[in-house]
């Protein structure tokens, strides 16, 4: 998890109402990964992370759907790249995590990591961090980016840009469908 410093300080805080918002988010992420990109994601039971999983492995453009990889510790979702899917919940220690050798998925790939704590100081430490906190409501997540370097930046000035351009065409053709039902 990134120190609350002046160096890793949430740079984007993006609020979702829904399933399908959390998966729209991750897709926007996964439109923007690149080989060599880690995201962790952190966050309580049911919070949404293997929604915005499921949201990423859409849009790398992969044929799998992503489920939770609690048993088996990684899922590999191909597409425009591979992207590893890896939760640590059942990881019981850093050596655990250490022989995942999870780095070497990054020279022709992407990562993503649930329960990232338990491989802090092992995970690579450029990585887009998501923190996800309970909204509002039941259905409302608060998701927090926080990058921890150069590369994680890159990564998230490119997702928010995707997201941007779909939450546009988003909102626009709702506008287009309310202006049509009510003229």
């Amino acid at each position: 998890m990134p120190e609350e410093s002046s160096v890793h300080r949430p740079a984007l805080l993006l609020t979702s109402d829904s399933e399908s918002d959390t998966i729209r988010i991750g897709n926007a992420i996964g439109q923007a990964l690149r080989t060599g990109d880690t995201v962790l994601l952190s966050g309580e039971l049911g919070a949404g992370k293997t929604r915005l999983v499921s949201g990423m492995a859409e849009g790398i453009e992969s044929t799998i759907s992503a489920r939770s990889p609690t048993f088996v510790i990684v899922n590999e979702y191909p597409g425009r790249i591979r992207l590893s899917h890896c939760d640590l919940y059942r990881v019981g220690s850093a050596d655990e995590v250490q022989e995942l050798a999870l780095d070497e998925r990054l020279l022709d790939g992407a990562l993503v990591v649930e329960w990232p704590e338990v491989g802090m100081g092992i995970l690579p430490p450029d990585a887009m961090y998501l923190k996800f906190i309970d909204g509002d409501h039941e259905q409302q997540r608060l998701i927090t980016f926080t990058p921890t370097g150069q590369l994680s930046a890159g990564l998230l000035s490119r997702s928010a840009a995707v997201f941007e351009a779909v939450d546009a065409a988003v909102n626009l053709s709702f506008h287009r469908k309310s202006e049509k039902t009510t003229s």
